[in-house]
């Protein structure tokens, strides 16, 4: 008896609303499937319809052509034999909508199960739309043809690939899995359809759960996630693997520039079964999980034949993830379509995975908006030079075959960027920003705005009555941000000239502590480095410089970040105005991520920056006291930032994870306790 099975997973490039392209990505992955030999394809979570759809999702119009879609993909030639595939879509039942998960096989749907636990919290919200399945209920519903096929706890068998279960995306990471559940009712293969957005690190997560699963449940574990922007915010990598009992079998290339992406393997069911047979404690598992529920799963065969870290110790920077020993295989391609200095090497996992994550998104988001052309301030700083980078990057991998002479032409026609200089404005800014461009091969203006500046001052000073003055802490304030905002309106100008999208360049360390002007540099449609804290802003340009060759780089690299803003006597930088980015950042995740109130922040931070301060324990309290206050007072200008890509395991986007209020307290107490304790230490220290 054959007990070789040939599975796949695969990811697609889905668009929210685009019915006839959606199927026709999912078709053509299941054709080019069978032409592998093929019998069992798993596609991601919401494949037919999109994940994102937001509030479209309850519209009668959305659900209908679903269903139909569903049938379309049926009915299609490919799916008629040889294969069973799997796909996820949102169906109505009873007059409620479930995140479900067809099969189809031989022309029709066999059945689908519906995702039992809710995604709800930080970026997500199921639960305003969905109703989650309840455990080992099967009920029928009707297709679009008529037919009726079996919908909940079910367990399919079909010949050659054996039986196989499923839990949908975040049933994977809930305690009480469904798969386990179904595994211990014989269940050989556990099927996930994800739509899971990237942040930094997460890959490896995804890896280790894959893994730990086939390993407790001896199963083979598919898993297969959404690819691209498929909203406004959320970036989707790509992530395929499959397991079988703890081993990775394979691992599916990430960021990929195409409308999918598959992955296949050939599993043996024999091995898988004889692991269960020979672990007792497997079978006194299968017994108590029959006190757990009395549900049965409901099994449908399917006709035909398919074979073929401690505690006070420093701590690692939150934005790297731990140490790899080897490097992301699923990244290696990004060697056969640009031209590196070295090869890859264990150490650029984190930065390519940023810079494909960025540079996918950005590549979504301007080609199904329709957008041809983008705009950037370029003040000679790091944030707009990555920015540029990114667009230049982004260029590179949607054009993987043009010569480098010809990828400046591309960016010619695709970026558009300008320098505004001020008094205030050193020649070192400008060279540097005149070199990326170049370098790049972008659109570059040369603008002195001192003029435009002094019509601004002559006009308030005259209607005020009074001159204006850098040594008044409010006039300082108002004379740094009118810089600021006549540059964000005059690069808007130049931008609608040319009906390009502006990019804003706002970092996540300045979002955290309101360290922009509105209407300023926070001026643009889209703020594509709004999740990248500046100190991976500084990590990411040095490792570009050196893995890419951008010489440019090279001046950038070497200049203290400063907004420019004051006269060059009064030594303006950006360090100077907030604290070290290095403090900033690791502050911003302890509060937002961790929910560390003032004095957890100084206990857990102590051990990591005592050096930095001397010993000095009242500085790093003035520190957090600065960074707390900041943080609630700036929730007023995240809530009008630009539209941002998450790239981190949390975001202050208030549409998505930074949902805090805009008026509140700035924890005037829990400062308090963290001003005693500082108190009781010096003491103890002296």
């Amino acid at each position: 008896m054959n007990t070789h099975a040939h599975v796949a997973v695969a990811s697609v490039n889905q668009t929210v609303g685009d019915w006839a392209g959606n199927r026709q990505r999912i078709i053509e992955v299941v054709r080019q499937a069978k032409a592998r030999g093929v019998r069992l394809l798993l596609l991601p979570e919401m494949a037919i319809s999109g994940y994102s759809l937001g509030d479209r999702l309850p519209r009668e119009g959305t659900l209908t052509r679903s269903a139909t879609s569903l049938q379309l993909i049926a009915d299609a030639p490919e799916l008629q034999a040889g294969i069973v595939a799997c796909v996820g879509l949102p169906i109505l039942h009873r007059g409620v909508i479930y995140n479900a998960v067809a099969v189809i096989a031989n022309g029709r749907v066999q059945g689908l199960v519906a995702k039992e636990n809710l995604a709800t919290g930080d970026v997500e919200y199921e639960d305003r739309w969905f109703q989650p399945w309840p455990r080992g209920v099967v009920e029928r519903w009707v297709t679009a043809s008529g037919d009726e096929v079996p919908l909940g706890g079910l367990i399919f068998e079909a010949e050659g690939i054996g039986s196989f279960a499923f839990e949908v995306c975040e049933d994977a990471w809930k305690g009480l899995r469904p798969g386990s559940l179904y595994a211990l009712a014989g269940a050989d293969l556990v099927l996930n359809p994800s739509a899971s957005w990237f942040t930094l690190g997460k890959q490896e997560k995804r890896r280790n759960l894959v893994l730990q699963n086939s390993r407790e449940d001896h199963s083979v574990y598919l898993y297969a996630s959404l690819l691209g922007c498929d909203n406004t915010r959320l970036v989707f990598d790509g992530s395929l693997l499959i397991a079988c009992d703890g081993e990775l079998l394979c691992e599916g290339d990430r960021f990929r520039f195409q409308d999918h992406v598959l992955s296949d393997a050939v599993i043996d069911l024999a091995q898988l079964r004889l692991s269960r047979r020979e672990e007792g404690s497997w079978r006194r598992q299968i017994q108590l999980s029959s006190s757990l529920t009395t549900a049965v799963p409901t099994r449908v065969r399917i006709p035909g034949s398919f074979t073929s870290e401690a505690s006070h110790e420093p701590r690692r920077p939150y934005w790297l993830p731990p140490e790899q020993r080897s490097f992301d295989q699923s990244l290696k391609w990004v060697e056969e379509v640009t031209s590196l200095s070295r090869p890859l090497e264990p150490r650029d996992a984190v930065h390519l995975e940023l810079e494909l994550a960025l540079s996918l998104g950005l590549r979504d988001y301007t080609r199904k908006a329709h957008i041809k052309e983008l705009a950037l301030a370029l003040s000679g700083g790091r944030d707009s030079a990555m920015v540029a980078l990114i667009v230049h990057r982004m260029l590179r991998y949607a054009h993987p075959d043009v010569s480098s002479e010809e990828l400046k032409a591309i960016t010619a026609r695709s970026l558009m960027t300008a320098y505004m200089a001020t008094e205030n404005s050193g020649e070192s800014t400008r060279s540097a920003a005149e070199a990326v461009a170049q370098e790049l091969g972008a659109v570059f203006y040369d603008m002195n705005i001192q003029d435009n500046l002094n019509a601004h001052l002559a006009l308030i000073q005259e209607t005020i009555g009074r001159p204006l003055s850098w040594s008044d802490p409010v006039d300082d304030i108002a004379l740094q941000n009118v810089q600021a905002r006549l540059r964000g309106g005059l690069i808007w100008f130049l931008a609608n000239l040319r009906r390009a999208l502006l990019l804003s360049t706002s970092n996540k360390s300045e979002a955290a502590v309101g360290y922009a002007t509105m209407d300023g540099d926070t001026s643009g449609g889209l703020s594509l480095i709004a999740d990248v804290p500046k100190s991976l802003v500084s990590l990411w340009l040095a490792w570009a410089q050196e893995l890419h060759g951008y010489e440019s780089l090279k001046q950038i690299n070497g200049l203290q970040p400063t907004a420019e803003l004051r006269p060059s006597e009064r030594e303006q930088t950006d360090e100077g105005d907030l604290m070290p980015f290095e403090v900033l950042d690791q502050l911003i995740y302890g509060f937002a991520q961790l929910a560390q109130d003032p004095l957890e922040l100084f206990i857990s931070l102590w051990p990591t920056f005592k050096d930095r301060y001397s010993g000095d324990a009242r500085a790093f309290g003035d520190h957090i006291h600065t960074f707390v206050r900041l943080f609630c007072f700036a929730q007023w200008k995240r809530e009008r930032f630009a539209v941002s890509f998450r790239v981190s395991a949390f975001d202050l986007d208030p549409k998505g994870g930074g949902r805090y209020p805009v008026i509140q307290a700035p924890f005037t107490e829990e400062l308090a306790e963290l001003d005693q304790h500082i108190e009781r230490l010096m003491a103890h220290t002296t």
